[in-house]
């Protein structure tokens, strides 16, 4: 029988978004009356995999300075018809002062988040009621970089008295993710002992990719599972007619933050190379992100390299079928590549699963980037200067069709939704059975 699960993070559940869809594609196939959850963002859930949630609104927080008897947080039952109406005043304040925060990241909004959190404001009656009354046989926690996330973590484990999992996505833990600035260094240190405290009361741990699984194994003495993403084959059918355009379409979607605009350029150099006689080849670039004009200049060859507005996550595998070839690109700066070292990006498994060509440029020692050369899933340059050698492979006669088998094999290896479930399903039952509290 499954376990009661309740399942705490930072953001809303939203199956349409591309971040939250990942607690979606975890739990789909699991009972929603026996799943309830706790986050911090002032948004009503928008999922069919949940019903009942807690929500800590953090403007309230702020409200309960001046007025002690503000209420922080409240339970929302998405089947009732008014849940839409929860507060709608105080979702908009939030939204617009997250909006700015988010959008001018500084070390000073990070710090009084983390006093007004410290002031202990969200640990209400309202939230230890909304646990002991939902009496969970596990509690799910996604790991987090934020201090105040794992005191919530910690505040939960203590209330309900649960056997605990926890799922790492990001390095939340080594040193290497602070490069060398001595700031990040005293709140990593920080945030360490909160870490290990809330893992030291878990009784399993689910890890995004297997680098960190060979890392945190180690580090906190565990034998951890790696899990992702998975597909449902019996949805995905892989034409295998495959036609390759000419030129070849090279398509890129997602953020150019965090030094991936560099290596998307480094794409764009080498593209004005190959195609001086001829068009050969042609990259599309679909991003939300502000490219400044000096970078813009060098990322937009004539005739190669499209700049275009973003899709919805929905018209994101249309937008993939509609291509030859879909890129991942990591930063190799120093700076960035070392926080994305541990890190498996939600769109590997939607790549492929795409039925297209992949081209993976990054350090060697990402993540993602080893994952795709172990698995032989992808055409892997690991310096700028394989960059031209991968994408003449790329025009080569069979190379895209071949990648295309490898892709799917990893697929149907790694990322089966059967097996997936299989792991997931029996790993919380097993813990729940061991329930000695």
């Amino acid at each position: 029988m499954l376990p009661k699960v309740l399942i705490v993070s930072r953001g809303v559940w939203d199956d349409s978004k591309g971040v939250s869809s990942t607690l979606s594609n975890l739990f789909q196939d699991y009972d929603p009356e026996k799943i309830a959850h706790i986050y911090i963002e002032t948004i009503i859930p928008n999922t069919r995999c949940c019903y009942r949630f807690f929500q800590i609104s953090e403007i309230s927080l702020v409200r309960k300075l001046y007025k002690w008897h503000t209420k922080t947080g409240h339970s929302i039952d998405t089947r009732e018809a008014n849940a839409e109406k929860v507060e709608e005043r105080i979702a908009n304040q939030e939204a617009a002062v997250m909006s700015y925060v988010r959008g001018h990241r500084s070390f000073f909004f990070s710090i009084m988040r983390e006093v007004l959190w410290g002031l202990n404001g969200w640990k209400s009656k309202e939230l230890a009621q909304f646990i002991l009354d939902f009496a969970p046989d596990v509690v799910w926690m996604d790991g987090s970089p934020l201090p105040l996330m794992n005191r919530l973590y910690d505040h939960v484990l203590k209330i309900a008295r649960k056997p605990a999992s926890i799922f790492m996505q990001d390095d939340v833990y080594t040193y290497k993710s602070c490069g060398k600035n001595l700031f990040l260094k005293i709140m990593k240190h920080r945030l360490r002992r909160l870490v290990r405290r809330v893992v030291g009361q878990c009784d399993n741990m689910f890890v995004a990719s297997p680098k960190m699984k060979h890392e945190y194994d180690k580090i906190f003495g565990v034998d951890s599972t790696f899990i992702a993403k998975s597909l449902d084959f019996n949805n995905i059918v892989i034409s295998k007619d495959i036609r390759v355009h000419n030129p070849v379409r090279l398509v890129y979607l997602g953020q150019v933050i965090y030094g991936r605009i560099h290596s998307l350029i480094a794409i764009a150099e080498t593209l004005a190379k190959i195609n001086q006689e001829s068009v050969k080849a042609q990259l599309y670039v679909y991003t939300n992100n502000q490219i400044s004009d000096e970078l813009k200049k060098r990322l937009l060859v004539k005739d190669s390299v499209f700049l275009l507005p973003p899709v919805p996550y929905t018209e994101v595998p249309q937008v993939m079928v509609e291509n030859d070839v879909v890129v991942f690109v990591e930063s190799f700066d120093p700076r960035f590549c070392n926080v994305a070292r541990l890190s498996f990006s939600t769109k590997i498994c939607d790549y492929l699963g795409s039925g297209k060509c992949i081209l993976a440029i990054g350090p060697a020692d990402v993540a993602p980037i080893e994952y795709f050369s172990e698995e032989k899933a992808a055409l892997v340059a690991t310096s700028t200067d394989d960059i031209e050698a991968q994408i003449e492979r790329l025009l080569l006669p069979g190379v895209i069709e071949d990648c295309i088998v490898n892709a799917r094999r990893c697929a149907e290896k790694n990322h089966d939704r059967k097996k997936m479930n299989a792991i997931i399903y029996s790993k919380l039952e097993e813990i729940s059975d061991n329930d000695n509290r």
